[in-house]
């Protein structure tokens, strides 16, 4: 059984509702009751992993992913850094899944990937203001405010701010 602490299965409700189900709907779909399902978006049950099964099939989810959707979430706080080098100044904003780079730059700055800052993760480019060219495993694009590319953060990559520029690299 799930520790009621840790947990806050009324998240089921809003899958349900996302669905466009009723309490009954759902507790037909699933094989259970609808008082089981009243006590769980109520926050006051606490389902086996039996009835957690039976729900993430109707969710089209694993067990697993409907046991984290529950879990009590908790402000995380980053840890951020910030440097400064040829023209570039960065915030390096580190949660311990997520990192963010904010980069403000000056026309004529280039910086090439540094491969001990990438992990197989998808990074994402970000442009908020001015152009820059990102070179991304031998390709080469041009973005502009709002524009956005993402690639695999292992990938050998420069980007060469063409227009002072401000922009976020993001790896995920």
């Amino acid at each position: 059984m799930a520790d009621s602490t840790r947990f806050d299965f009324s998240v089921i409700r809003t899958l349900r509702l996302k669905r466009g189900l009723t309490a009954e709907q759902l507790a037909t779909k699933a094989g259970i009751t609808r008082a089981t399902v009243t006590k769980i978006e109520g926050g006051v049950g606490n389902p086996t992993l039996e009835t957690i099964e039976s729900l993430s099939r109707v969710f089209h989810l694993t067990a697993s992913e409907l046991i984290r959707l529950g879990e009590v979430a908790h402000c995380e706080q980053p840890t951020v850094k910030t440097f400064r080098q040829k023209g570039i100044e960065v915030s390096h904003i580190w949660f311990p899944d997520f990192e963010i780079f904010r980069v403000q730059a000056k026309s004529g700055a280039w910086k090439i990937a540094e491969p001990e800052h990438h992990e197989n993760t998808a990074e994402v480019c970000l442009v908020l203001s001015g152009r820059i060219k990102m070179s991304v495993g031998g390709q080469i694009h041009e973005l502009g405010p709002g524009m956005a590319i993402r690639f695999k953060a292992l990938q050998e990559h420069r980007f060469d701010v063409i227009e002072e520029a401000e922009f976020l690299l993001m790896h995920h």
